[in-house]
């Protein structure tokens, strides 16, 4: 399966196995979301379609293949916001699936490559792949809004894993806002 990222131009016909959506709206701070995320298909800002073919073309921002998790899947849609300073230490996710960034920048570092993300950028991060992530910005929220396919059994639950432990005393200032889990 694939999953990709599309935006309000996106107008093709195709055979969506699921789909979410965003509409950004009133900026709030760190501590609320900055926009709505629903199941399925509709008018918004950004389109998650995950179908079993590779989707191209006008409207279409991005697309990869997905792992689609044993003993059931679920997609998330959620937000996750860093005020200034914060620091998303090395870390995995159990789902794999895309960001889009929505307002700050942010600088993340793989295992091979650092690349400094700025708003209108996506990466696509795959399940259990250590990342870590650093608000870039001096004043105001870096966001970015992420969608995954995650196992079932993580629905309603956390899917960060801080990839060393001893980082467990480190302070965690990002805050995630949970749009959406929806089983399949």
């Amino acid at each position: 399966m694939f999953m990709s990222l599309v935006d309000a131009a996106f107008a093709q016909e195709v055979q969506v196995i699921v789909a979410a959506h965003w509409s950004a709206e009133k900026d709030r701070g760190c501590d609320a979301p900055l926009g709505i995320g629903k199941v399925g298909l509709g008018p918004a800002d950004l389109q998650f379609l995950v179908t079993a073919d590779a989707l191209s073309g006008p409207g279409v921002l991005a697309c990869k293949p997905v792992s689609i998790p044993d003993g059931g899947w679920a997609l998330r849609l959620d937000e996750v916001a860093f005020p200034v300073g914060a620091v998303a230490h090395r870390h995995t996710h159990t789902g794999s699936g895309w960001r889009y960034l929505v307002s700050g920048a942010l600088r993340i570092e793989a295992a091979t490559s650092a690349t400094e993300m700025t708003v209108g950028d996506s990466w696509f991060e795959p399940a259990n792949t250590p990342v870590r992530a650093v608000a870039l910005q001096d004043k105001g929220v870096t966001r970015f809004v992420r969608c995954m396919v995650i196992p079932k059994a993580d629905m309603g639950r956390s899917t960060f894993h801080r990839a060393d432990p001893s980082d467990a005393e480190l302070p965690r200032l990002q805050v995630t806002h949970r749009h959406l889990d929806e089983p399949f």
